[in-house]
């Protein structure tokens, strides 16, 4: 999947943007990163394919704040992708234009796209080839970083995963399954006036679920059967966890939406032993610390570079 940061810009500016350009026609210099230069034109091409698609449309003073902080946030990136070239230079880490097309070449072949269609997801996405081309290089980069610099101080121990996995261990049951039902409302005022009616008797889970869930299977009564313990969303699990057979659970937001639950039945299952979930366990507490120290990498290069933003 195209998982990069300019794919939630462009899911945010989907509400409300148009170009700007005309504000700002004359380059200049808008940063200055180690005695590397970033001008106004480079920023306005970073930018450009997240708004193109809303030429034409008039904009207000909120429109416009928002067009700002996403420059300011892809120049921060710019800034970024400049620390880490100059660091993976000082390493002589490098990446070939051979090794980007064979990772476009083999992503093609994972999704069955073919060139076309491959162009056209990345159009959606507001990036060009070359948009796409320049964030794999980094994130090869980043990552061959990541091994040299980063990885390396982030320790998982063993008595960590002992640990985890006895305060977790519901969620490696083999075999648990809870049998829900769900009522799902636009807002979560809604679902709080509807519970209300529950709590007080005034209706049951299944008859409010028939008359005004807009979830699945509300025909039913919301009846959604049984369902594997692993394979509920982490807010499904929160919500549920220590219910008895027949409560309902306190709303919460599901897809910005007003949600409640109820269980109806739970078959519980046997734990899978500590040694077949070791490595999993492991990942699920490395990859937050590799994060984070991630983060406090990009941090200390930006305080040992000269930096000089003029935007």
């Amino acid at each position: 999947m195209l998982k990069k940061s300019g794919f939630y810009f462009c899911l945010f500016l989907c509400l409300f943007i148009k170009p700007v350009f005309a504000e700002e026609i004359i380059d200049r210099i808008v940063a200055i990163v180690n005695g590397e230069i970033i001008t106004l034109f480079e920023l306005n091409e970073r930018v450009k394919p997240y708004l193109e698609r809303f030429k034409g449309k008039e904009l207000g003073p909120a429109e416009k704040q928002a067009i700002r902080e996403l420059k300011k946030q892809l120049l921060d990136q710019m800034i970024n992708d400049i620390l880490l070239r100059q660091e993976a230079e000082k390493y002589k880490i490098e990446v070939s234009d051979m090794e980007i097309e064979n990772f476009i070449r083999q992503f093609k072949q994972r999704n069955n796209l073919t060139e076309e269609q491959f162009l056209n997801q990345l159009k959606l996405q507001g990036l060009t080839r070359e948009d796409y081309k320049r964030q794999v290089r980094n994130n090869i980069i980043k990552h061959r970083l990541i091994g040299a610099m980063v990885k390396r101080k982030v320790v998982v121990t063993q008595e960590e995963i002992e640990r985890y996995y006895n305060e977790h261990k519901q969620d490696f049951d083999t075999e648990k399954k809870v049998h829900l039902k769900l009522i799902l409302l636009p807002t979560l005022e809604e679902a709080k006036q509807i519970r209300n009616k529950i709590m007080a008797g005034e209706m049951t889970f299944e008859q409010a679920a028939k008359k005004f869930s807009q979830g699945p299977s509300a025909e039913s009564g919301g009846d959604l059967g049984f369902v594997n313990w692993k394979d509920l969303a982490k807010e499904w699990k929160q919500a549920i966890k220590g219910l008895k057979q027949g409560e309902i659970t306190s709303v919460f937001s599901l897809n910005n939406k007003g949600a409640i639950l109820k269980v109806e039945e739970s078959l519980s299952g046997q734990p899978k032993p500590l040694k077949e979930v070791e490595d999993e366990i492991r990942k699920i507490i490395y990859q937050p610390r590799l994060e984070e120290r991630f983060r406090e990498y990009m941090r200390s290069l930006r305080e040992k570079a000269v930096i000089d933003i003029r935007i």
